[in-house]
């Protein structure tokens, strides 16, 4: 009876453990995530609503992808994260309409904090754009130095 007790209870540990070790993993997936905003002239803030940010790791890299731009093709807009009461958690970049993903650090007072992708024209001036593209507050990626680790 001892041994089937034993038996049951490490068969549970494994999984309970198991569902631990799934929702760790699940946290650092990558999600695409749709943003579309309107960037508004003289480098106003536009914003997306805020998402949790769970990770302590500044390198926990999150990204953003510009896939159409009102402004044209190839041209620029300024992104970062801020929490809501619009501190900046991470520096500013320029991203790319229909470029590549950008991935970026934060800083570290984006720790398991609540955060938006902000936006801004990367040109002051009276121009206002629609912007469409993805985003993800934290991804499963590191950045090391310059370089971007992919770490499930």
């Amino acid at each position: 009876m001892k041994k089937k007790v034993l038996g049951l209870m490490s068969c549970l540990l494994v999984i309970i453990s198991m569902g631990f070790t799934a929702k760790a993993y699940a946290a650092y997936q990558t999600n695409y995530i749709d943003f579309s905003f309107t960037i508004k002239p003289k480098q106003k803030n536009s914003y997306t609503e805020t998402r949790y940010r769970q990770t302590t790791d500044r390198d926990r890299a999150w990204f953003t992808q510009l896939t159409s731009s009102g402004e044209g093709w190839m041209t620029y807009t300024r992104f970062w994260l801020e929490k809501s009461n619009g501190e900046n958690v991470s520096k500013a970049y320029n991203v790319q309409a229909g470029g590549a993903k950008s991935f970026n650090s934060a800083y570290s007072s984006a720790s398991k904090q609540r955060v938006r992708l902000t936006a801004e024209n990367n040109n002051y001036n009276n121009a206002s754009y629609p912007c469409y593209g993805k985003w993800d507050e934290e991804t499963a990626y590191i950045i090391s130095g310059r370089q971007l680790l992919h770490r499930p």
